[in-house]
């Protein structure tokens, strides 16, 4: 079984999705990122674009606009302007 995280899409009127990941993968202003457990702390500027989450119930792809990218002791937590479904 895969190590997993926890991970949190938030937008301004609350939050999108909360839930135990295996690989979350997101637009960032510099490119592409790839999240996975035990990665190192970070702190990054959002992009617009497809957002992919790998949870052991299956896989949840979202578009997302601007934003934070905040990973630290095994929590990634995504601040953007709005979500739709992708």
């Amino acid at each position: 079984m895969s190590a997993s995280f926890q991970c949190t899409i938030m937008t301004p009127s609350g939050p999108v999705y909360e839930g135990e990941v295996t690989y979350v993968s997101f637009p960032a202003w510099d490119g592409q990122y790839g999240v996975m457990a035990g990665m190192a702390p970070m702190l990054g500027q959002l992009g617009d674009g497809r957002l992919t989450i790998e949870a052991t119930d299956g896989r949840t792809e979202l578009k997302l606009s601007g934003g934070f990218a905040h990973m630290q002791g095994g929590m990634l937590t995504l601040l953007t302007e709005q979500t739709e479904a992708a």
